[in-house]
C-alpha cells in the first residue's frame, strides 16, 4: 500500500485528478473516500480545471478538503469531527492562499474529517502526503458528472477515466491511466 500511496501522490501533487473506486460504496450524497475524486488543493486553478476537465458543473460552487480528525484545527478554526462533510468551519488565515482549491468566498470550506478506523486507506493516503509535503490536505468531491448518480461499478468508473479528462483511476489497489 505504501508504494501505491506514493505513486498516487506523486500523480496529484503533479497535478493530476485521480478518481478512486475501493470496496463497498458509501451510503448517501457524499464523497467519503470510496467513490471519490481526488486532487491537490494548493494548486491555484485546481478547482477550475477539475470543473472543465470532470465535473462540468458551476463554477461558482466550490469542493470539499479531506483531512486526518488530528489535524482538522490546523487548516480550520475546528476542532471536531465533521465526517459527513456537514460543517463549513473558517479556513485559518495563514492557509487562505495555500489551498486555494478548497476555500469557498467567505473563506470557509465543507470540510470532511477522516480516522483510520473510518477510512484507513484514505487516512494512510493523507499522512504519506502530509510527510511527503507538510500539507495533510486534498481536495475531496464525489466520484461523478453534473446530474449523474455517483458511480457504483468498475464499469461506471471506467467509463467515466474514457469519457471525462480525468488523469487516473484507482480501482481497489490498481492505477490506470
Amino acid at each position: 500500500d505504501c508504494y501505491s500511496h506514493k505513486k498516487i501522490l506523486d500523480l496529484i501533487t503533479k497535478g493530476a485528478i485521480v478518481g478512486v473506486v475501493r470496496g463497498n460504496s458509501e451510503h448517501g450524497p457524499r464523497a467519503l473516500g470510496n467513490r471519490s475524486i481526488l486532487c491537490d488543493p494548493t494548486i491555484p486553478d485546481m478547482k477550475d480545471q477539475l470543473n472543465a476537465k470532470v465535473k462540468n458543473r458551476e463554477y461558482y460552487r466550490p469542493f470539499a478538503p479531506v483531512v486526518r480528525l488530528e489535524d482538522v484545527n490546523k487548516y480550520f478554526e475546528w476542532d471536531k469531527e465533521s465526517r459527513w462533510m456537514s460543517y463549513c468551519p473558517k479556513v485559518r488565515d495563514e492557509y487562505i492562499e495555500k489551498i486555494p482549491g478548497v476555500v469557498h468566498i467567505d473563506n470557509t470550506a465543507r470540510v470532511q474529517t477522516v480516522t483510520e478506523e473510518q477510512n484507513k486507506w484514505l487516512y494512510d493516503l493523507l499522512t504519506q502526503l502530509d510527510k511527503q509535503t507538510g500539507m495533510g490536505i486534498l481536495i475531496n468531491t464525489s466520484f461523478n458528472i453534473a446530474g449523474k448518480p455517483l458511480v457504483s461499478t468498475y464499469m461506471d468508473a471506467v467509463h467515466l477515466l474514457d469519457t471525462t479528462n480525468m488523469d487516473n483511476l484507482v480501482l481497489e489497489d490498481y492505477i490506470l491511466w
